[in-house]
């Protein structure tokens, strides 16, 4: 197996077995059958597994896995909040979205995702929403259910004046239910307030880095391999309504080549990579994939395998490691080029 190869396979399977093995645990509470609130952390993991298993850890640090038929549900401080309900004969832990005159739930299961509508007085029913390419008159022809109109237009009737927004809701989303949602509570009820429990947050966030290290090169014979210094600024841009875990990294990284004839050529490297930082503690590990583009060889691919270093709640100290490689197939190595070890201070502004 050649080197580029064996490496490929240790980086993947390293990471893989991290990131499986990783947990997330997050202030909330357990809400109990018997009333009772049970306060300490929650494993925070994706939509498909918090809808069939609570995860739960005491303030003593015991852990409990719950049903939902075993709990009324579950909630993060100041977020997500899931209540166990029946579909169809089986449990599951429901996110409440809003609750108001007509309430919002949400639910992934393996066939994808769902949103039901509640009113009192009415039962519970899913939003179906269905698209694709369908055969008519012997022509393919893309087409969007509608059904969910019909059924937001029954459960709001008396609301008429949100008729033309309850008809722009080509797809079932957070977003816009959520808003309609609580248009039609604040058009109807003249009391109590609707409550959101989806947690706003900003579209997208920039954590600047300011970095600094060495690079070394082995791909060319007329170049001394002993490292140059590197430096520049990255930034880590994170959207939080889509992973808390990833990050998509870019910036600007300066450096040379000498070679041994002692002309020196300088450079640029700009890294376009797909970034995971583990979230909680101390250190937090992080780990990249993508591409570095160069001013000078065109690009390579790179791996990166680092850590975040907390120092405040608003600085990390960052160690990171870069191994690139050449490429005929934009992803996949094919020749290894060189490695750079970057330390940096990033900023949680």
């Amino acid at each position: 197996m050649k080197f580029k190869n064996f490496f490929l396979l240790i980086v993947l399977i390293s990471v893989s077995e991290f990131v499986d093995a990783q947990t997330f645990y997050k202030p909330g509470y357990v809400l109990a059958l018997d009333g009772d609130t049970l306060y300490g952390e929650i494993d925070y993991r994706g939509d498909l597994l918090m809808g069939s298993i609570c995860k739960y850890k005491s303030n003593e640090g015991a852990i409990v896995e719950y049903s939902p038929s075993e709990i009324l549900g579950y909630r993060f401080k100041d977020g997500k909040y899931y209540i166990s309900k029946e579909i169809k004969g089986q449990s599951f832990f429901m996110e409440y979205l809003i609750k108001g005159i007509v309430s919002m739930y949400y639910l992934r299961d393996t066939h994808g995702d769902h949103f039901y509508l509640e009113k009192e007085n009415e039962s519970m029913v899913e939003m179906p929403y269905e698209e694709g390419i369908k055969e008519v008159d012997g022509k393919q022809i893309y087409f969007e259910s509608k059904k969910h109109i019909g059924l937001l237009s029954y459960y709001m009737k008396d609301a008429p004046q949100l008729q033309s927004r309850i008809n722009s809701v080509k797809k079932p989303e957070r977003k816009n239910l959520i808003n309609l949602a609580s248009d039609y509570h604040n058009a109807v009820c003249d009391g109590e307030k609707c409550i959101i429990y989806e947690k706003k947050l900003p579209l997208f966030k920039v954590l600047p880095e300011v970095a600094f290290g060495g690079i070394g090169v082995s791909a060319f014979s007329d170049v001394h391999t002993a490292p140059r210094f590197q430096g520049g600024v990255l930034a880590h841009i994170w959207m939080p309504s889509s992973s808390e875990k990833l990050y998509f990294k870019t910036g600007v990284l300066f450096s040379s080549f000498e070679y041994t004839d002692g002309e020196v050529i300088n450079f640029r490297k700009i890294p376009l990579h797909v970034e995971y930082v583990y979230p909680k503690g101390f250190l937090r590990p992080t780990f990249s994939y993508g591409l570095n583009l160069y001013s000078l060889v065109g690009h390579t691919v790179s791996a990166n395998i680092g850590a975040n270093l907390k120092v405040s709640n608003k600085l990390f100290l960052r160690v990171n490691s870069d191994f690139e490689f050449f490429t005929n197939t934009l992803i996949i190595p094919n020749e290894y080029f060189g490695y750079a070890v970057n330390v940096g201070l990033l900023f949680d502004l």
